[in-house]
């Protein structure tokens, strides 16, 4: 990232903001850093904004199923993820491997997922690309959420063929909020 960040100033290219793809993460984990390719992601941010770069990173809806990743065990206990009708919790496989999705209907879900921004929001990030929030789902024909997946819009349960079209729309919202409080 320094190297390209040197690379734009040596060559005079206009450039304010340097994106961070999934390789940034570890292991694919949102909210993480991969401390081999970025031991110090606050020092780094810091010094790239003393050359006038703000660093944006891309944050998936894919929260991995792994009982070692505090956002995976938070999201769980506060029953933040959608879920089957008989109440299992839906996973399917994006970037990070097996992932449970947050249920964004629920202002409780998007509470959560706007509290998991402050670790990246400490290192200095400054922007977000939410991506993969279709939601994507790699390994089912439709690429997507099961639809008789339900949602629950604040004790209104929705199927995901219902809240499909929103769910972008509503993990932006959740992103825009958490950020800013």
């Amino acid at each position: 990232v320094r190297e390209i960040a040197r690379g734009f100033r040596s060559r005079k290219i206009p450039c304010d903001v340097i994106y961070l793809d999934i390789d940034y993460m570890d292991g694919y984990r949102i909210f993480t850093w991969n401390r081999k390719n970025f031991p110090d992601p606050a020092g780094m941010i810091s010094d790239l904004s003393k050359d006038g770069f703000r660093i944006a990173v891309i944050v998936d809806p894919g929260i991995k199923v792994d009982s070692g990743y505090a956002a995976y065990r938070s999201g769980l206990a506060g029953e933040d993820f959608v879920k089957y009708p008989d109440g299992t919790v839906y996973t399917g496989k994006v970037w990070p491997g097996v992932c449970a999705f947050p249920d964004f209907a629920s202002s409780r879900a998007r509470k959560w997922w706007g509290e998991q921004f402050s670790g990246l929001i400490a290192a200095g990030v400054r922007g977000w690309w939410n991506d993969m929030n279709e939601p994507s789902v790699f390994d089912v024909p439709t690429k997507t959420i099961d639809l008789n997946v339900v949602h629950n819009d604040d004790g209104r349960l929705t199927t995901h063929a219902e809240a499909h079209n929103i769910y972008g729309l509503e993990m932006t919202r959740a992103t825009y909020d958490g950020v800013r409080s």
